[in-house]
């Protein structure tokens, strides 16, 4: 879309110039010009190209400002997400810290408890209270007391 405005905008000052170059003769053309506090002789239709020009130039320094101001706020706004985004990886690296230590913790203290129920009788399958062997989850947990 970007392409066919820029064409399009080439198009029309083709077309311009190309008038102007073939009804120069017309535009160099004196005609009385009033300018409210004094009435001069002038071309009119080169005044008037002159004001047109005058005006595509100021469109122009419009759009390469909003162009410039665009591109800042982009800047602005990906620093910011940059910003944001670091900030996220600080804290997705905390809660993996975290969590290492409550696993390392977790496992540290299924090694002690492995280590003393190691140490303790084993108990047998037949001192279940329903005549079942016991689960691996109750020895750890030491419900079964030998």
């Amino acid at each position: 879309m970007k392409r066919v405005s820029i064409l399009l905008a080439w198009g029309i000052v083709a077309i311009v110039a190309a008038l102007a170059v073939l009804n120069w003769p017309t535009l160099m053309a004196q005609a009385p010009l009033n300018l409210v506090v004094a009435q001069i002789q002038a071309p009119l239709g080169v005044v008037l190209l002159g004001l047109a020009g005058l005006l595509a130039a100021l469109f122009f320094l419009a759009y390469l400002r909003i162009q410039i101001d665009s591109l800042f706020e982009s800047r602005r706004l990906l620093k910011e997400i940059q910003r944001v985004q670091d900030l996220a990886d600080k804290a997705e690296a905390s809660r993996i810290e975290n969590l290492h230590q409550l696993i390392t913790t977790e496992f540290r203290l299924l090694n002690e408890r492995l280590s003393a129920f190691a140490v303790a009788p084993a108990p047998t399958a037949e001192a279940g209270a329903e005549g079942r062997p016991y689960s691996l989850t109750e020895i750890v947990t030491n419900r079964v007391h030998p």
